[in-house]
């Protein structure tokens, strides 16, 4: 899934196919944490205007 494009945001980060991290450069709020049903597509999410508190989110959603 990594380099996967959804919703026009760049998947970077996937664990487990259960969280992943995207980012849009381009987007208002770049950065997208989603939680993936068991068929791999988003059904719910968080998105961050900064990196730190996306990667935070992940971190959390995984475990």
């Amino acid at each position: 899934m990594i380099g996967k494009v959804l919703y026009r945001y760049t998947v970077i980060g996937n664990i487990n196919n259960r969280v992943v991290l995207a980012h849009n450069p381009k987007a208002v709020e770049p950065w997208v944490v989603w939680w993936l049903d068991r068929d791999g597509d988003p059904y719910s999410g968080s998105y961050f205007t900064n990196r730190a508190d996306a990667v935070k989110e992940f971190i959390k959603r995984s475990f």
